[in-house]
C-alpha cells in the first residue's frame, strides 16, 4: 500500500472515530397535560378504608351522589370534608394536588421554573365521593365540571374472571384516559389504559376525559371501591392581585 494511501485510510479512521460526550437534556412540552400517579402512605389507605366502610354499610344513612354523576354505578357516596378534617386527611391529598399544580406549572413555562416553584399555591376541594363499583357497572367517558383538578384512588380491587378476549387482557376495570393531542403511534398513543392497584392514587386536569370498564367476578358480587374528588387552586399572587384591583375599585 503507497503511503498517499496510507495516509487517506488513517483519515477515515479517524473520522469514523467518535468521541464519547456527557450531554445534559431538558425536555420541553408545554403543550400537554398529564396524568400523576402516587402512593397512599399506608396509614393514609388504612384511614380511607375504615372511612368509606362506614359509609357503604349504612348506606341508608349516607348521601348518595350517583344522581350528579356520570356513573351507572348504583352506590356512590359523598365523603364530607369534616371527616377528612377529623382525620388529618385534607392536608395530604391538598399537598398531592400542589405537586401536580407545580409540576404543571414548571413544565407549561419551562423558562419561569423559579418562579412558580416559589409561589404559593392555595387549593380547597370541592367535593368527594365514593364510587362502589358493582359487576357489569360501568363509568362512560366524561369530564369533571366547575374545577380544575380531579383525582381517584384505589381501596378494592376485586378478583375480575378472565377476560373474554385475551389480546385485551387490561381492560376490564381498568381506568382510561383519552386525550386528542397525539394520534402519532410512533410519538405518542391518545388513550392510556390502566388497571388500577389497592392504594394508587391519579391526579390529572378536570377536562381529562376518562373512562371506567365493567368488570365480572365469580360469585357476581365483587366491588371494586374508589374515591374520587376534585379541587381548585389559585396562587397568592394572583389573589393578592385580585385583592388589590379590588380595594382600588372601593
Amino acid at each position: 500500500m503507497s503511503n498517499r494511501q496510507e495516509r487517506r485510510k488513517a483519515e477515515r479512521t479517524k473520522k469514523n472515530t467518535s468521541e464519547s460526550f456527557e450531554m445534559q437534556a431538558e425536555f420541553l412540552q408545554p403543550w400537554s397535560t398529564f396524568v400523576m400517579k402516587t402512593h397512599l402512605p399506608p396509614p393514609v389507605l388504612e384511614k380511607m378504608i375504615d372511612i368509606t366502610d362506614k359509609l357503604v354499610e349504612n348506606r341508608e344513612s349516607a348521601t348518595s351522589w350517583g344522581h350528579d354523576l356520570a356513573g351507572r354505578i348504583e352506590d356512590e357516596f359523598l365523603i364530607e370534608p369534616e371527616i377528612l378534617e377529623q382525620e388529618n386527611l385534607m392536608g395530604v391529598f391538598m399537598d398531592a394536588c400542589r405537586t401536580y399544580i407545580v409540576h404543571a406549572y414548571c413544565q407549561h413555562f419551562p423558562f419561569n421554573k423559579e418562579e412558580y416553584l416559589k409561589e404559593k399555591w392555595i387549593t380547597e376541594m370541592t367535593r368527594m365521593w365514593i364510587v362502589s363499583q358493582k359487576d357489569n357497572e360501568y363509568n362512560p367517558i366524561h369530564i369533571h365540571g366547575a374545577c380544575h383538578l380531579s383525582a381517584v384512588m384505589y381501596l378494592k380491587i376485586p378478583e375480575y374472571l378472565p377476560v373474554r378476549k385475551s389480546h385485551k387482557p387490561f381492560d376490564d376495570g381498568a381506568i382510561t384516559f383519552t386525550n386528542n393531542s397525539s394520534t402519532d403511534k410512533i410519538w405518542g398513543d391518545p388513550s392510556l389504559s390502566i388497571p388500577p392497584s389497592v392504594g394508587e392514587l391519579y391526579i390529572f386536569p378536570a377536562t381529562q376525559a376518562h373512562q371506567v370498564y365493567p368488570f365480572r367476578t365469580a360469585d357476581g358480587k365483587g366491588e371494586r371501591r374508589s374515591v374520587s374528588f376534585n379541587t381548585v387552586f389559585s396562587s397568592e399572587t394572583e389573589q393578592n392581585r385580585l385583592n388589590t384591583q379590588q380595594q382600588e375599585k372601593n
